[in-house]
């Protein structure tokens, strides 16, 4: 048999006798594949992590613009839900403690706790006929006070009231997992809710509610109320994502430095067992 059909392993560690190992041929060539594309995958990755973040920076960027601007003054007129999300605002009303909900679930500093929701029956609305009414997210309060005998004593606002916040949009149930509010009507009303479903709370309200709920919040200068603790769900972070793309382009460069050292590493070895047959 001609010594050409064995050549095929000259190119491995080891040999003395054939060429210097190329990454591009014999056992080299299936590793060398794998490190290319395990490296394209880790910059795929995290190149779409810093896409990602950059999302991330431009929704917070809308966020500040939306809330830095001037306070609409709500009167009941119909409002576009899209357009009003995030944006502060002022309601003038008396609420409707008879329609009280809770929002269940509401942590603060790690206590559990519920959120008070109350409709405001909007002063001067309703052109002489039913009032229309804004749910108003009050804030927080401790889980052992959540029954609605107990949230009495958290009915600090009595009268016309003035009432400032951050509007938002309704909120909808998200995959299958999330649990499923019950569908309720005026006689058969739902104290605790999981999410501001603002269409089916409609259903057990006597009267028309507008398509955005206020979360209320502290005017600047005001001293903050302790109960219900107002608390606007509104973050700002970057999230990981800087964090997850560097973990990606690590991994990335981990895998060529090794790949390097292994090759250089077989190399010497190769050529150190050349020189000790020769």
């Amino acid at each position: 048999m001609s010594r050409e059909i064995w050549d095929w392993t000259a190119d491995l560690p080891g040999r003395s006798d054939g060429p210097r190992p190329s990454p591009l041929r014999g056992r080299w060539l299936p590793l060398t594949i794998l490190i290319v594309l395990l490296v394209a995958l880790f910059l795929r990755l995290g190149t779409w992590q810093l896409a990602r973040r950059a999302e991330r920076l431009a929704a917070n960027a809308e966020i500040v613009a939306r809330t830095e601007q001037p306070p609409l003054a709500l009167t009941g007129e119909l409002l576009d839900p899209d357009e009003a999300n995030l944006r502060r605002a002022t309601v003038r009303g008396v609420f409707d403690y008879s329609q009280e909900m809770v929002l269940r679930n509401r942590t603060w500093n790690d206590y559990p706790g519920v959120h008070t929701l109350v409709p405001l029956l909007i002063s001067d609305s309703g052109a002489g006929g039913a009032p229309i009414a804004i749910l108003v997210d009050r804030g927080w309060i401790p889980y052992e006070s959540a029954a609605p005998e107990r949230r009495a004593e958290f009915h600090n606002a009595q009268g016309e009231v003035e009432v400032y916040g951050i509007l938002r949009q309704s909120q909808e149930r998200r995959g299958n997992v999330s649990p499923e509010d019950p569908l309720p009507s005026v006689d058969n009303r739902v104290d605790a809710w999981h999410r501001v479903d603002l269409p089916k709370i409609r259903q057990q309200l006597p009267y028309p509610l507008m398509t955005v709920y206020l979360e209320e919040d502290t005017r600047p200068g005001e001293a903050k109320r302790l109960f219900p603790k107002p608390q606007p769900a509104i973050s700002l972070d970057e999230g990981s994502h800087l964090l997850y793309a560097l973990q990606w382009f690590s991994f990335a460069a981990i895998a060529v430095v090794g790949y390097a050292a292994l090759y250089r590493q077989q190399t010497r070895v190769a050529r150190t067992r050349g020189e000790q047959t020769t």
